[in-house]
């Protein structure tokens, strides 16, 4: 399942790889410069950055078009959850160190 794909540019430069991380997530290994896809020889390449969660638009190196990447549904399934278990676990703890209104200010008000 953890297939890796060739993320390419309108021309069919090869721009980075896309694959999924431990959680399932689509990530884009964004190289430093773009490979032309004719060559059977393998290349040496630099990755420059590994994009998850934000969109990016990406100029090719050789021909000069670009490409969006786009943030996964995935990741921002993952983003929505981690907030929500932010402010879970933001409103319990502000409930705890809340101080107990006394006697004589719960019946002024």
């Amino acid at each position: 399942m953890n297939e890796i794909k060739p993320w390419k540019c309108p021309s069919g430069h090869v721009l980075g790889q896309v694959r999924r991380n431990g959680s399932g997530i689509r990530q884009l290994l964004l190289y430093r410069e773009a490979v032309n896809d004719a060559g059977t020889d393998p290349v040496e390449v630099d990755v420059m950055a590994v994009v998850e969660g934000y969109t990016a638009d990406v100029r090719c190196s050789v021909c000069g078009l670009m490409r969006t990447w786009f943030t996964s549904q995935e990741a921002m399934d993952k983003l929505i959850k981690q907030v929500g278990k932010m402010r879970v676990a933001g409103s319990s703890s502000s409930s705890e160190h809340s101080v107990p209104r006394s006697a004589s200010q719960a019946s002024s008000s």
